[in-house]
């Protein structure tokens, strides 16, 4: 079984988040202006394209990725209709519903800051840093409306979005030195021996 793996925002095709994982990387333009000139819209757009190309081809393969990555991956699984999908392993995602995540920890009061849809079509394990405000921002928090400027989705105005100390202290999770976005490789899981990635890289075996 093919696995095709999707890199998150500015990562290389290789020594990326998901290098551990053996799989095939999926060759697009991982970008989210300012780094690069795409948007999140097109950047997303264009990992579609190119899964249903995989797909298209008949041979059973499940997708693995990461941020940017799992938002493509994600709304792949969740809106195109995959036939020979086997699954999908989500690490990060920016659009994770409340009720889809693999590990423990994380309050279902918190989502992914883009939204969240949910993913039906195919089996699904979902991973998040329980504190990361990209996959886990609590619903009401006022960096929801950053995230619709940055990637043109619309959600409910949040609760407090009034709350400029609760914005900048869950936006600070991602802007400080050690990112709560940026530490699946190295975090271990709650309640479990292992970190994020390796239990993504456990998943993927388990159906590859």
């Amino acid at each position: 079984m093919r696995v095709i793996k999707v890199r998150g925002t500015g990562e290389p095709m290789v020594g990326n988040m998901l290098t551990p994982i053996p799989g095939e990387e999926l060759d697009y333009r991982a970008e989210i202006a300012p780094i690069g000139s795409r948007s999140y819209a097109e950047s997303v757009r264009d990992i579609r394209a190119h899964l249903r190309g995989i797909d298209a081809a008949g041979q059973p393969w499940i997708g693995v990725a990461y941020s940017l990555g799992a938002a493509g991956l994600g709304d792949y699984a969740a809106f195109d209709r995959p036939e020979h999908c086997a699954g999908v392993v989500l690490v990060a995602d920016p659009r994770r519903h409340r009720s889809q995540c693999a590990n423990g920890g994380v309050s279902l009061a918190n989502w992914g800051i883009a939204g969240e849809r949910r993913i039906a079509s195919v089996p699904v394990w979902s991973f998040a840093v329980p504190d990361d405000p990209i996959t886990a921002c609590p619903g009401d928090n006022g960096a929801r409306t950053i995230a619709n400027t940055v990637t043109g989705l619309t959600q409910p105005v949040p609760g407090r979005w009034w709350d400029a100390g609760y914005t900048l202290a869950w936006a600070w999770k991602y802007f400080q030195q050690n990112s709560r976005h940026c530490v699946y490789g190295i975090e271990k899981m709650p309640g479990d021996h292992r970190t994020y990635v390796q239990a993504a890289a456990d998943a993927v075996r388990g159906v590859a």
